[in-house]
């Protein structure tokens, strides 16, 4: 049996009523990174404001980690660019250590539609400072994350072409990423991700290889439920699968993780049932554990932690019995 997630005792961690700036419905799907400067996890979080009907990225920042100490009065990413015209949504954040900067994936959303665009930043605390790139991906993508070090003396990026997850290299990062690589991962029929996956969180290097969350949804007519998944990939050859969750890590149980709607931010008609909903996208470590940030029913932002090596023996365990 796999270590199972504790949900943090602090859930939601961010909620819409605690964004300021805004009058917001949403303030969920976290890009999370611990800024290497003050040693606190910095939460950007996707907000959905009210008024607009768009979103942008507040940040939000934890001593602990295990709850929020302090959340920003304004936005931190906001919709500045015409390929961002629509909402800038779904971050997420890698700490390239070898180059000592961060790099934020996220969606910009326009008339183009949805788009994986690039920041780098030596500051994730100062705004001023980030760079943004652009689009980085032809045609209509999300969730994407970049590895923390580069493997073959490329970087190793994950996206998303509908419904699979496929593993690239890029020698630059400002150049333009392939739209097609080598299938990682994809729906598996009759299961909690029959419909289709995604990256999570910028994967974490272990004794056993790259440790990526992941999320899988099922079919509409199945409910749309969103669930978190563990991937293990090869640590020199990534677009190799060692290891891959049967059932979910995480998946909605708690109250704050199923709302019955209607909620603005969502169509409500691809949820049949009612919002169920984890969807990660920022794993952390501290001290001994690693803690998986997710957005929560579309709605908030929670957390749940899981001792390290834990962890990997149950996973470690797992590979051995098959």
């Amino acid at each position: 049996m796999i270590e199972p997630l504790e949900r943090l005792a602090a859930n939601p961690l961010v909620r819409p009523s605690q964004i300021a700036f805004t009058r917001a419905s949403g303030a969920f799907n976290p890009g999370a990174c611990v800024d290497r400067a003050s040693g606190r996890v910095a939460l950007l979080v996707r907000v959905f404001e009210d008024d607009t009907r768009r979103s942008c990225l507040a940040m939000a920042l934890s001593s602990d980690g295990m709850s929020v100490d302090e959340i920003w009065p304004r936005p931190a990413v906001a919709r500045e660019a015409a390929y961002e015209e629509w909402g800038v949504e779904d971050a997420r954040i890698t700490w390239l250590e070898e180059e000592g900067r961060y790099a934020i994936t996220y969606t910009g959303y326009s008339a183009a539609g949805p788009r994986v665009c690039l920041i780098t930043t030596g500051d994730l605390l100062d705004p001023a400072q980030y760079v943004r790139h652009g689009p980085r991906l032809a045609g209509d993508n999300k969730n994407c994350v970049i590895f923390p070090r580069k493997v073959g003396g490329q970087y190793v990026i994950l996206h998303r072409p509908m419904p699979h997850i496929v593993c690239v290299r890029v020698d630059r990062l400002d150049e333009e990423w392939p739209t097609m690589g080598a299938e990682v991962l994809g729906p598996k029929p009759n299961s909690w991700r029959s419909s289709r996956v995604g990256a999570g969180a910028p994967p974490i290097e272990t004794r056993l290889g790259w440790l990526l969350p992941f999320h899988g949804a099922t079919t509409i007519a199945e409910g749309n439920v969103y669930s978190m998944g563990w991937c293990l990939l090869d640590r020199d050859a990534p677009e190799k699968v060692l290891y891959v969750s049967d059932a979910p890590a995480l998946t909605p149980e708690a109250p704050y993780e199923i709302d019955a709607g209607p909620i603005p931010q969502v169509d409500m008609a691809n949820f049949p049932t009612g919002v169920r909903v984890v969807f990660p996208q920022g794993l952390v470590e501290r001290g001994d554990d690693l803690i998986v940030y997710y957005g929560a029913a579309d709605v908030s932002v929670a957390g749940a932690r899981v001792n390290r090596e834990a962890l990997l023996a149950s996973i470690e365990a797992e590979m051995g019995w098959r």
